[in-house]
């Protein structure tokens, strides 16, 4: 006999009230976070990030554990290899040996993959599914994260980060289509399109539209670094 779900899956809809709240609750949040931290010194802004990078980890390892113990762990969907929850593992890192050459690679990962995936959310789950608490703790909290560092942290990031976020890039897709191959897998989006709407259905079908989103890529990255340079521009005049 089957059992009855306790939640609804493959209910969420994108661009309604349970997609646009979380996105207003965590842009407050982040605006609040922002502003109390000017009062800290730089030791208490570093742990606050840590603190909340930590957070964000242990939401992946948790969960990953969890279904684990409930023999419910998929190899094709729920290792840590999807761009966003890997990032949430290598964050921590970053803050703990204050790495600026690793923060200007997430700059650019975070701000274009994970801000992507705020707007077009590939989520089955809807409210009040853990997975979607879990889904914007995670997207929200890495975006948070990144605005924390160049406006409490201030660190810097330089065009030669945008060539490294390019390179870095290309690497993790490799990375993706080994991880993809062994498990029969498609973390990374690297075997073909996610099933929600996104950016990747406007780039033609596998495999031309990782190299169109190449391009796409690249223009983002440039695109996100323009305020950078007019700002440090200005700065020298």
């Amino acid at each position: 006999m089957p059992q009855p779900k306790l939640y609804d899956e493959d209910l969420f809809r994108a661009f309604t009230l349970e997609h646009l709240l979380p996105v207003l609750f965590f842009t407050l949040l982040c605006i609040l976070w922002i502003k109390s931290s000017k009062a800290y010194t730089k030791v208490v802004q570093i742990r606050q990030a840590l603190i909340f990078s930590l957070v964000l980890a242990g939401t992946n390892i948790i969960l990953m554990i969890f279904k684990f113990t409930q023999n419910n762990l998929s190899l094709t969907e729920d290792l840590p290899f999807h761009l966003c929850n890997f990032l949430t593992l290598v964050y921590p890192v970053t803050l703990i040996y204050q790495s600026r050459w690793f923060f200007g690679i997430l700059y650019f990962w975070v701000l274009v993959g994970t801000f992507q995936a705020i707007l077009t959310p590939e989520l089955k789950e809807s409210f009040p599914h853990p997975i979607y608490f879990k889904y914007w703790l995670v997207h929200c909290g890495l975006v948070m994260l990144v605005i924390h560092g160049i406006f409490v942290l201030n660190w810097t990031v330089y065009k030669k980060d945008l060539f490294n976020a390019i390179i870095g890039a290309n690497v993790y897709l490799v990375f993706s289509f080994i991880v993809n191959i062994t498990f029969g897998s498609n973390y990374f989006y690297s075997m073909h399109k996610p099933k929600t709407a996104s950016l990747l259905d406007y780039l033609g079908p596998w495999p031309w539209y990782l190299i169109s989103g190449q391009l796409i890529m690249v223009f983002l990255f440039y695109l996100y670094f323009l305020p950078i340079h007019l700002k440090a521009k200005k700065t020298n005049l």
